[in-house]
């Protein structure tokens, strides 16, 4: 199970490492307010809590219902994580320090904006469920894959909390911006790597 469950956190670090809709928000918050930062990390975070329950409580039903579903999914969910980090090797991350200050979004409204950003976004739940699917087996305890997505949450904050903090610092800043396509890629090249070994 420790075995599974650090795979889990790696793939989901990877990912959360290449930057996406949930990145680019925290990024325009933080570099306006850290308050404003982190509204948006507990926003992102109660989105994420939706999909991990939605994702435990779905593989739940699929297992009792249909083995053979549950392997389609399976099969489907390492094409779709080999699929993102083809997208993290070929694309590039587009994120920019502007020089012009601009105001910042009071705590509300970067609240809900990290919230709908994260919730609004099928491709979490995708991401979820592919992971899920790859490393749980149909006998694991629901309250096993409750355990597991309670990690992930938790690992969400705790590495959208970081670089937030990051952000404050204009060394961080500088040396993101110019190699944030180089982190890309190495996160890209991970979850390629890790969704062939699932698939076989």
């Amino acid at each position: 199970m420790f075995e599974s469950l650090v795979v889990v956190l790696g793939v989901a670090l990877a990912a959360q490492l290449s930057p996406g809709p949930d990145m680019m928000l925290i990024f325009r918050h933080t570099t306006t307010s850290f308050r404003a930062g982190m509204a948006c990390v507990l926003g992102i975070c109660l989105g994420l809590t939706v999909h991990v329950t939605l994702s435990v409580a779905g593989l739940a039903v699929v297992i009792r219902t249909s083995p053979m579903l549950f392997n389609a999914i399976r099969y489907a969910g390492a094409i779709y994580i080999l699929y993102v980090g083809i997208r993290c090797l070929t694309g590039n991350s587009g994120l920019t320090f502007k020089a012009e200050e601009k105001p910042a979004a009071p705590f509300g409204q970067a609240f809900r904006d990290g919230l709908f950003c994260n919730l609004l976004n099928p491709k979490v739940t995708l991401f979820i469920l592919s992971v899920f699917s790859q490393l749980l087996a149909p006998e694991t305890p629901t309250h096993i894959r409750a355990l597991f997505g309670l990690a992930l949450v938790l690992e969400g904050f705790l590495v959208w909390v970081l670089f937030s903090m990051l952000l404050d610092r204009p060394a961080f800043r500088i040396h993101y911006e110019r190699y944030q396509n180089a982190v890309s890629r190495g996160c890209g090249f991970i979850l390629c790597v890790l969704a062939v070994l699932m698939a076989v």
